[in-house]
């Protein structure tokens, strides 16, 4: 790990020395192979949630090597700074190390508009740009609007959200403007919409039969994932009537109900990480894949061309 001085071409020419002094240190136990796959530019919260975005962003290298950069907001800093560091590990009954680079970035006073000019030339040529941008403020208007034009990817996450409604206007607005937007908590449904979907491949339910669709969900407010879910239920089952209610329980999806003319099929949010599927001559549980923050960013980061699925939901 490194410092260095505040100019992209130090930051690459520094990059170039420590992959070079690395090769020189493994040499002799296997070597070292640069992997790297994408950019990924991660925006933290505020300071204190960089070093949970350093580990995060470790694991996710495995499977997504990159040039990572880590933007820490720091409300005292005096001026824009910047190090660089590298992850690395070993593939089982390997002797040579994997490993991608990273350049943490400590926003100065300046703001986002002058870290986008700064980013600029840390893309590595030729491969996709991929932005994270954390927390809840996120989804309003605001300064991070300057990094938006650099990704070819821009992932939110509006779990936490007061407005849902405003949180998908925003993402629709910025798709509206040619920007390639997801959502974390989209991301989580993806368990939900798999035991919908075996449903209807072993013949438990089938299109036609749908009447109607209830969609519940938790606390006093709706959710985007609830807004979501029954998004996806109308694009799918376009002849459903599709009715959403809240019910008690935390906040968050809590059942859907598809109801034909003779019967009733309910899923529900059983004990973590379950769901329960009853009716229609069936009973059971099933269980829900990890809903981690970095199990979604794993499957995310596997998304880099359009996700038609979910446009279609945000749309709808």
């Amino acid at each position: 790990m490194s410092s260095s001085a505040v100019q992209p071409e130090r930051i690459l020419k520094d990059l170039q020395q420590l992959w070079a002094q690395m090769a020189k240190d493994q040499a002799e136990s296997g070597g070292v192979l640069r992997a790297c796959a994408m950019t990924l530019v991660v925006v933290a919260e505020n300071s204190g949630d960089a070093e949970h975005v350093r580990q995060t962003v470790g694991v996710l290298m495995h499977n997504h090597p990159s040039r990572a950069v880590i933007l820490r907001p720091e409300a005292n800093a005096a001026a824009l700074d910047a190090r660089i560091f590298a992850e690395c590990w070993k593939p089982f009954g390997k002797a040579q190390q994997i490993c991608s680079e990273g350049i943490e970035i400590t926003e100065g006073p300046s703001g986002f508009t002058e870290v986008a000019k700064f980013l600029v030339p840390l893309r590595v040529p030729d491969l996709p740009a991929v932005l994270w941008c954390r927390g809840k403020a996120a989804l309003e208007p605001g300064p991070l609007e300057p990094l938006f034009p650099l990704a070819d990817k821009v992932i939110f996450d509006s779990g936490d959200v007061a407005d849902a409604d405003s949180a998908l206007q925003y993402l629709r607005k910025l798709r509206g403007r040619g920007i390639r937007v997801a959502d974390l908590h989209w991301t989580r449904l993806t368990g939900w919409r798999e035991v919908v979907a075996h449903l209807f491949d072993d013949g438990a339910l089938a299109l036609g039969e749908i009447k109607t669709a209830q969609v519940a969900f938790g606390g006093p407010l709706v959710t985007t994932c609830a807004r979501y879910f029954a998004a996806w239920i109308r694009t799918a089952l376009p002849a459903a009537r599709v009715t959403m209610a809240t019910v008690e329980g935390a906040s968050g999806l809590r059942s859907v109900t598809l109801s034909t003319a003779s019967d009733n099929l309910t899923i529900t949010r059983g004990s973590d990480p379950n769901i329960e599927v009853s009716g229609c001559g069936r009973q059971y549980r099933s269980l829900l894949p990890s809903t981690s923050e970095e199990a979604l960013m794993q499957e995310e980061l596997g998304i880099l061309g359009p996700d038609l699925v979910y446009e279609r939901a945000l749309s709808a």
